[in-house]
């Protein structure tokens, strides 16, 4: 973030929130990856891992994205729509 004399960050500012943005992406990675692993069914693996990525930097604030799809279990049939 620039400061309030226009002054750039240090190297030291950019690597410490370099480093902040990476343990981020990491640990919702592994989280994701600790997780959905047990929603395993006999087909197999029911999740697939997407593209993950830094949103930002917008108003000194830097996120991750990551894209997951997840297949969701079959279920009981919908309910018919009630008639008017």
């Amino acid at each position: 973030m620039v400061a309030e004399q226009g002054c750039p960050p240090t190297c030291e500012e950019l690597a410490a929130a370099a480093r902040v943005t990476h343990l981020d992406s990491v640990t919702v990675y592994n989280s994701l990856m600790c997780c959905l692993p047990h929603t395993a069914g006999r087909r197999g693996r029911r999740f697939v891992m997407g593209q993950q990525r830094t949103i930002g930097p917008q108003g000194g604030c830097v996120g991750v994205e990551q894209r997951v799809i997840v297949a969701l279990p079959g279920c009981a049939p919908c309910p018919e729509e009630a008639s008017p």
